[in-house]
């Protein structure tokens, strides 16, 4: 019977999160896919992943599992992109980041294949058609080519480290900027000239009608100032630190403060103060009212709340458009067809508290 060495077979797998660790660093500019991961891994190391955990599913998992690692979507096709940052290696990570990327690099990345990268043809087969019958009912243009023709199968020897070369698997589609839109660098996702600021509703409407992307090296789903889980108060945090806000702001925020309950009084507190750092900085902003929560229906405390908190936005604000009645029928039921049938993807709605 063979007996493992336990303290043996941690350090290798401490090692071995190192190295992953290390590997999607080396990538934070643009984000690392599985396959990068995997083959990164190989070259650094020499070992391959695969026959480890088994499938990519299971690799996955375990990497969403490791400290300091965590993932996010790319672009409408939704590519995963995996990223790492730890209190010591931040330094690095924020470096990294910060360079700048080679634009004809990223845009077209079979641009970097080396010239003498060649794949060698598939053997000739030597093959003599049989002879036409003699038919006087046979013509050139019935003879049909079946629909999966025979191919033959052949393997190119692994090159050299010098000549291997991986063709970037991720489809970049730039985005063409709109004649009503912002700069996204400075103001993020806007609508109509209007900088865009909310929760997970704004953000899915950013992400997914809008083509917006979303903001790399963050441990939750943002792009500008729309953010998962986005709080009242912690709207007013980043209208106060952000350092571009447009003369023009459409906000819908309040639905996670819904969620988790907070009390009246809250509410209108932590609105009052978002209003308040909005007039700081010299903007009057346009508010929306909130659409009903669809699985909170009938007379709940959480439906008291939702309407006497849009009740306010009407009294108090100069500008707002009501968004809620547009959910509703005219005896005031939810209009349940305005609804998606189903998550396109699940953010998290924990308050957002990073900045």
């Amino acid at each position: 019977m063979v007996q493992f060495d336990r303290s043996t077979c941690q350090e290798a797998e401490v090692e071995m999160v190192r190295q992953l660790r290390s590997v999607i660093i080396t990538r934070s500019k643009e984000g690392a896919t599985l396959e990068e991961i995997i083959d990164d891994y190989r070259e650094l190391t020499g070992d391959v992943l695969m026959p480890i955990f088994g499938s990519r599913q299971n690799f996955a998992n375990y990497l969403s599992r490791v400290d300091g690692v965590w993932c996010s979507t790319e672009g409408t096709d939704g590519v995963i992109l995996w990223y790492c940052s730890t209190p010591r290696t931040k330094h690095v990570v924020e470096m990294i980041q910060e360079q700048k990327s080679n634009v004809r690099a990223v845009r077209n990345h079979q641009n970097c294949a080396p010239s003498d990268y060649t794949v060698d043809p598939p053997p000739a087969i030597d093959y003599n058609p049989p002879l036409r019958p003699d038919c006087p009912k046979f013509f050139k243009d019935n003879v049909r080519p079946p629909r999966k023709p025979f191919q033959n199968r052949y393997k190119q020897p692994n090159p050299s480290k010098e000549r291997r070369w991986r063709p970037h698997n991720r489809s970049y589609r730039p985005k063409r900027p709109r004649a009503d839109e912002l700069d996204f660098s400075m103001y993020g996702p806007s609508l109509h000239k209007h900088q865009l600021m909310g929760d997970d509703f704004f953000l899915s409407i950013a992400k997914w009608e809008l083509g917006y992307s979303f903001d790399r090296g963050h441990s939750i789903a943002m792009s500008g100032l729309c953010i998962s889980g986005l709080t009242l108060a912690e709207a007013a945090k980043r209208v106060e630190r952000a350092p571009h806000i447009a003369s023009q702001v459409l906000v819908n925020v309040g639905t996670v403060d819904l969620l988790h309950g907070r009390q009246m009084i809250d509410l209108l507190h932590d609105f009052d103060m978002l209003m308040a750092r909005f007039r700081d900085r010299n903007v009057e902003p346009l508010v929306t009212t909130l659409a009903p929560i669809a699985n909170a229906g009938g007379c709940s405390p959480m439906q008291y709340r939702l309407r006497k908190f849009n009740e306010y936005i009407r009294i108090k604000c100069r500008n707002y458009i009501d968004l809620g009645r547009y959910f509703q029928n005219d005896d005031g039921s939810v209009r349940f067809e305005c609804y998606q049938p189903g998550p396109r993807k699940c953010f998290c709605v924990k308050e957002a508290r990073e900045w």
